[in-house]
C-alpha cells in the first residue's frame, strides 16, 4: 500500500488505472520432473494509463496478449513482474500487484469483467436472480429482499424485463445472455470494467444493440472501459483511444481519429488495410500492405523488433535493436525505430 502511495504523485489526476512494464511469463516445463525449460512470454514490458470515464480500446491479432493484459489488470492473473496502480473511490491509489488474495476481493468491487462467451460465463443451474445477485452475496452486501430489488433493476437497466428473475439462462439468446452478464458486472457499482470480446460471439445487429447499450451505461454511471476486440470497425465507433498489442507489446498508441486516419507503426497500417471499406471502390484505390509469415511463437521471439520478420519496411536495425515505446508527436507513443520516416496509410484514406 505505501509503495503505491509513493507513486501516486507520478500517476495524473485524471487516470483511474496504470499499469507500468508488466510482465508475465508462462513456465515451460519438461521430463518425468517438470523441470522448467523456458517461458511463454505472454505479456513482455506493457504500460498504458486508462482514463476515468473513457473507453481505451485493445486490438491485435489472437495470441498478442490482449486478453491477459485484462486478466492482469484484475488480478485474476499474478504477475512475473510490474506495477498495477488503481485510483479508488475516494481518491485514494493502491498498488494491486503487492496485494493478497483477501485484499483483492475488497478490491474487485471497483473493477469487474465482461467475458468473451456468453455460455459458458453464465452457470446454467442458476436463476438469473442468483447469477447477478452473486457479487452482493460474496461480499455481503443488502438483505435478500436488497439483493432481488436490485437485481429486478439491473434487469430493466440493460434491457431485460424484471420478470425474468426466476429463469435459467438456457431461456435466452446470446444477446440477452450477454446483457445478463453486463447486469452482473454493474451490479458493486464499479468504476472500471474490463470487456474481453464482449460482442465476437453475436449477430452484427445484436453486438451493434450491446455496444450502444455499453455507451449508454458509461453515461449514465461514469464508467471507465478497457474494451479489447478484434473488430477494428468496432473500436472506432466505441473507442477514445486505442492500443495496438503484438506478440506481448503494444507497438502504439493513439487517440482513435489520428490512429486510424495516420498510423504510426507498420502493424497498424496491415491492421487497418484489413478494414473493410463500405464503398468497393474504394478497397481498389487503397494501400495494402500484405504481411508475411504468421505471429512468431512466444517461447521463442525474434530478437530485436518483434514485428520486423513481418515487416515491409523493416531495415538491419530492426532485427538487432528492441525499439522502445517512446512518444512522439501530438503525444502519441510508438514502439518503431523508423516512424517519423514512414508515411502508412490509414483506414479512413
Amino acid at each position: 500500500m505505501s509503495e503505491a502511495m509513493t507513486n501516486a504523485a507520478a500517476m495524473p489526476d485524471d487516470v483511474l488505472i496504470s499499469i507500468r512494464n508488466l510482465k508475465k511469463y508462462f513456465p515451460i516445463t519438461a521430463g518425468w520432473l517438470r523441470r522448467k525449460v523456458g517461458d511463454v512470454k505472454a505479456i513482455d514490458d506493457v504500460s498504458l494509463d486508462i482514463r476515468k470515464g473513457e473507453t481505451f480500446g485493445l486490438v491485435g491479432e489472437s495470441g498478442s496478449g490482449k486478453s491477459t493484459v485484462a486478466r492482469l489488470m484484475l488480478r485474476a492473473y499474478s504477475l512475473t513482474e510490474g506495477q498495477i496502480l488503481f485510483r479508488q473511490a475516494d481518491g485514494s491509489v493502491v498498488d494491486l500487484s503487492g496485494l493478497t488474495d483477501r485484499q483483492m476481493r475488497a478490491m474487485r468491487r471497483e473493477m469487474q469483467m465482461i467475458f468473451q462467451d456468453p455460455y459458458s460465463s453464465l452457470n446454467p443451474r442458476m436463476t438469473l436472480l442468483e447469477l447477478v445477485g452473486e457479487p452482493m452475496v460474496i461480499h455481503g452486501v443488502g438483505t435478500q429482499a436488497e439483493i432481488r430489488d436490485r437485481v429486478a433493476e439491473l434487469l430493466q437497466v440493460v434491457g431485460l424485463r424484471p420478470e425474468f428473475l426466476n429463469r435459467y439462462p438456457h431461456a435466452f439468446s446470446g444477446g440477452q445472455r450477454q446483457r445478463i452478464g453486463i447486469a452482473r458486472a454493474l451490479a458493486l457499482n464499479p468504476s472500471f470494467i474490463a470487456a474481453d470480446e464482449a460482442v465476437s460471439a453475436l449477430d452484427v445487429s445484436v453486438a451493434a444493440q450491446n455496444i450502444n447499450l455499453l455507451q449508454d451505461l458509461q453515461e449514465k454511471f461514469g464508467l471507465t472501459y478497457l474494451f479489447i476486440t478484434h473488430d477494428l470497425g468496432m473500436v472506432e465507433h466505441i473507442s477514445d483511444r486505442v492500443g495496438v498489442m503484438y506478440l506481448g507489446r503494444l507497438m502504439e498508441v493513439a487517440p482513435t481519429a489520428q490512429l486510424f486516419a495516420k498510423p504510426l507503426h507498420p502493424y497498424t497500417e496491415a491492421l487497418m488495410a484489413a478494414v473493410p471499406q463500405p464503398d468497393p471502390r474504394g478497397n481498389r484505390t487503397r494501400k495494402r500492405v500484405p504481411l508475411k509469415g504468421e505471429i512468431a511463437n512466444a517461447a521463442n521471439p525474434p530478437p530485436g523488433c518483434s514485428f520486423h520478420p513481418r515487416c515491409p519496411y523493416a531495415q538491419a536495425k530492426c532485427a538487432t535493436e528492441v525499439p522502445a515505446l517512446r512518444t512522439v508527436t501530438d503525444g502519441r507513443q510508438v514502439r518503431c525505430h523508423f516512424a517519423e520516416e514512414l508515411s502508412l496509410v490509414g483506414a479512413m484514406a
